[in-house]
């Protein structure tokens, strides 16, 4: 089976693939993910679990965002790369970060969001429309319908 995409971290421990498109993709620059990330936001995409195979363990660390809403965050035990993003926004869905991708070049981000938090110091992509914060129910649903009409 061919895999569209697939990734893993640094010193090789864990690799994953995933015989599925993304759900959505997005830069989050909320406080939470630029302390996860050491940089500006977190760009990461999220696939359908089911399609998603992961060998190796990743170790997670449990937080509240900005939104109220937990999130786990997977990463490495032994290089410390960060992986993966499992949101109580969507159960059946895991996050990947984008730059732990064989190859990063496809992450195709639709939106920003939560970019009230931006750092005066990060030059947003101009055209990626906005979300101040976390996006509504209605903002989410639409995101989800932009990418199936990407498919």
């Amino acid at each position: 089976m061919d895999h569209p995409y697939s990734g893993g971290c640094a010193c090789g421990a864990i690799r994953y693939s995933c015989a599925a498109e993304p759900a959505f993709s997005w830069n989050c620059h909320c406080r939470d993910c630029q302390r996860a990330s050491g940089t500006a936001f977190c760009a990461v995409l999220y696939v359908p679990r089911a399609a998603l195979s992961i060998a190796g363990q990743a170790t997670y660390y449990e937080v509240r965002a900005e939104s109220g809403r937990r999130v786990s965050r997977g990463f490495c035990p032994t290089c410390g790369s960060p992986l993966f993003i499992q949101a109580d926004l969507v159960p059946d869905l895991q996050g990947l970060w984008a730059a732990s991708l064989d190859q990063p070049a496809r992450f195709e981000p639709q939106v920003d969001v939560w970019a009230s938090r931006r750092q005066p110091w990060d030059a947003m992509t101009p055209t990626l429309p906005k979300i101040a914060e976390a996006p509504t129910d209605e903002e989410f649903h639409a995101l989800l319908a932009q990418a199936m009409q990407r498919r």
